[in-house]
């Protein structure tokens, strides 16, 4: 019986990937932080302490990697505000041609602001547009760094404060607002003799 070349290389790939994970956990994170061996094969429950110990161990896999990144010296060119706005409003194309117009609208809402010529600072309307700008800054982030050189960069979000004044329902209420506004309703009120 002969098989198909291509569920060959499908077959290769797949046991090559898993080959590639399995050595990297059991060759990384076999001791947790109290020097004791965790069998990956034993099945733990998620609502037990031994999961807790599990869940250390393997972000420990993960960790050194991220800090190996950190510890290599990446570059960190200068570079002018202005190309990093024209970045910017490249990003923001970008994602207006692959359909994301929400997260292109809050990009393109306020300008940027370039601090210790590293840290980017830049303001969001309210708390949804953070949570949504804190996912995009995962893509962001990389791209800015890769196309202008420099590692280093940062971005910082802020959530503009504004300031509401309250409903106005009453009579009263509104005649005050009203005299906030134009003082001169006073005098209108005293020819007329009216009650508010």
């Amino acid at each position: 019986m002969s098989i198909p070349k291509g569920d060959i290389k499908e077959k290769e790939k797949t046991e090559s990937a898993n080959k590639t994970l399995a050595y990297v956990i059991n060759n990384r994170t076999t001791v947790n932080k109290n020097s004791k061996k965790i069998d990956l094969k034993t099945q733990v429950s998620s609502f037990s302490l031994s999961s807790i110990d599990f869940k250390k161990a393997v972000t420990k896999i993960i960790k050194p990697e991220e800090d190996d990144e950190k510890k290599v010296s990446k570059p960190k060119d200068a570079f002018k505000f202005v190309t990093l706005e024209l970045l910017w409003k490249e990003y923001t194309e970008k994602l207006k041609k692959e359909g994301k117009q929400n997260i292109a609208s809050i990009l393109s809402l306020n300008n940027i602001e370039l601090k210790d010529h590293h840290k980017i600072s830049y303001f969001v309307e309210s708390e949804m547009n953070k949570v949504e700008m804190d996912r995009e800054i995962e893509n962001l982030l990389p791209f800015l760094r890769n196309k202008l050189n420099n590692y280093s960069i940062e971005i910082e979000l802020k959530v503009k404060k504004t300031t509401r004044e309250s409903l106005i329902y009453s009579g009263p209420d509104k005649y005050k607002h009203l005299k906030k506004i134009n003082p001169v309703i006073e005098e209108l009120r005293d020819i007329f003799d009216l009650d508010f």
